[in-house]
C-alpha cells in the first residue's frame, strides 16, 4: 500500500502539508481562484518548496476533489 508520507521525507514538503498551504493561498484570494504560477512563486519564496512538491500537493488536493483546474488556474470546490 502506498503511503502519503515516507519516513525518509521532510514532512514540511509532504503532499498534505503542501496541499494545506495551497488551500491557504486559495482562501486568501478574493475569487477562490489562483494561478498555478502565483502559487509556485509564493510557495518557493516563503517555504522554499520546489516544483515536485507543488505538483504532489496539487495532485493530492485534486484526488480528494477539493480543487479543479481551468488552465492555468486552480479553483476551489469547497
Amino acid at each position: 500500500m502506498a503511503n502519503l508520507v515516507s519516513k525518509n521525507e521532510n514532512l514540511k514538503k509532504s503532499a498534505p502539508v503542501i496541499g494545506a498551504e495551497i488551500l491557504k493561498l486559495l482562501n486568501a484570494s478574493e475569487t477562490n481562484t489562483l494561478s498555478i504560477f502565483d502559487a509556485a512563486r509564493s510557495l518557493r519564496k516563503t517555504k522554499k518548496i520546489g516544483a515536485k512538491s507543488l505538483y504532489y500537493g496539487v495532485l493530492f488536493l485534486y484526488s480528494l476533489d477539493i480543487i479543479e483546474f481551468d488552465e492555468p488556474y486552480i479553483i476551489t470546490n469547497a
